[in-house]
């Protein structure tokens, strides 16, 4: 049975660890042996501890780190793992390397639009959408070796719930409209531009409520500007959450004003949760959000264009309420759990039975470096 060793190095708590932790738990599921390591003293460590995993860790210098290569190496040669798969690009570069000294095959998760030079060591490359393998490909990457594997998400965990309810447990009134935008406080995901459709549409709307789950950088910087546009009091701001399923539920639509996207989960659970999308039309945005049947698509950095679309489903909302119907559908029949770690596991298992590389390791090294 094949073992695999799980190695990602994040500074914060997003898409990519997320995927990380759901492919350990269905993994394990399918009775996959997986092993888990992650720098010492960040943020997944305790996230991957609560829900029940337990990773090697160690303090890291970066990129350039032959101490973690060799001590990754002894790791995979250890735990008697066939493979490494790496997640972000500092776990990519190091983890091929160690992977060539260990003698097994090392296989690079693309999360974003990455600049490829920290992937051109692995064996295969993972991408999470096709946006990010063509992103990859036009970088030199040889399109072989780079395969189109889609995030899938826990479709027992989100899963439709009555709006209304979901607005009164949340302290709302279940009249309140509620549009919400979940992701890291970031200029790249968008968060100024629907503060600007949020005062272009407070003329029609004045009701409405903006509701920004995460947190960041670019906090200080929003809420300024919500001050400036004078719609402060109406943003509430709920900072970093580790569960989003009772704020998204309470949501009439959620936007996804991204610059750039890889591939965008949160446009998923919100269409799991049966709830409408609107996004941008960019990065992999578009292989998720089906254009007028799960939601709306909007170029990105026009705030008028966004709150025109946003207007236009409050208006409209039985057409609303179909197409968050509509993704409901799209998330079990593209996007679930079960069915995107089958082929991400099929894929892994592909590369080791094509995979002939000798370690450069001493194989009975049994003294931890």
């Amino acid at each position: 049975m094949l073992k695999i060793l799980e190695a990602i190095t994040p500074s914060r708590i997003g898409g990519a660890e997320v995927c990380v932790v759901n492919t350990c738990k269905e993994f394990a599921g399918r009775g996959v042996q997986t092993g888990l390591f992650c720098p010492s003293e960040r943020p997944f460590v305790h996230y991957s501890r609560s829900l029940g995993l337990n990773p090697t860790t160690w303090q890291t210098c970066g990129k350039f780190d032959p101490l973690t290569v060799i001590r990754l190496a002894w790791l995979i040669r250890q735990g008697g793992y066939g493979l490494i798969h790496t997640h972000l690009s500092t776990a990519s570069l190091l983890g091929a390397c160690a992977a060539r000294l260990a003698g097994v095959p090392s296989v690079a998760h693309v999360h974003g639009l990455n600049s490829a030079t920290c992937f051109r060591l692995s064996k295969l490359v993972i991408a999470v959408s096709e946006a990010v393998r063509q992103h990859l490909c036009k970088q030199g990457l040889n399109p072989a070796k780079v395969q189109v594997v889609h995030n899938g998400i826990d479709l027992t965990r989100f899963f439709p719930r009555p709006l209304e309810e979901a607005k009164r447990l949340l302290g709302y009134g279940t009249k309140q409209t509620l549009v919400g935008l979940f992701g890291r406080l970031s200029p790249e995901k968008g968060q100024q531009a629907a503060l600007i459709a949020m005062a272009q549409l407070l003329r029609s709307s004045p009701g409405t409520r903006l509701l920004l789950v995460g947190e960041g950088p670019s906090r200080n910087a929003l809420v300024q500007l919500a001050a400036d546009l004078g719609i402060t009091d109406r943003v509430d701001l709920f900072g970093f959450q580790q569960d989003v399923r009772h704020i998204m539920a309470a949501c009439d639509l959620v936007l996804v004003p991204s610059r750039k996207e890889g591939f965008g989960l949160a446009a998923v659970e919100a269409m799991a949760m049966a709830r409408p999308v609107i996004a941008t039309r960019v990065g992999g945005l578009p292989e998720v959000v089906s254009e007028g049947e799960t939601g709306l698509l909007v170029p990105a950095e026009e705030p008028l264009a966004l709150a025109a679309a946003i207007e236009l489903a409050l208006q409209q909302r039985d057409r609303a309420a179909t197409m968050g119907l509509n993704g409901r559908r799209r998330a079990e029949n593209f996007f679930s759990l079960p069915i995107q770690s089958g082929k991400l596991l099929a894929a892994l298992q592909a590369t080791t039975m094509h995979a002939t590389l000798q370690p450069l390791l001493i194989q009975h090294c049994t003294d931890e470096p």
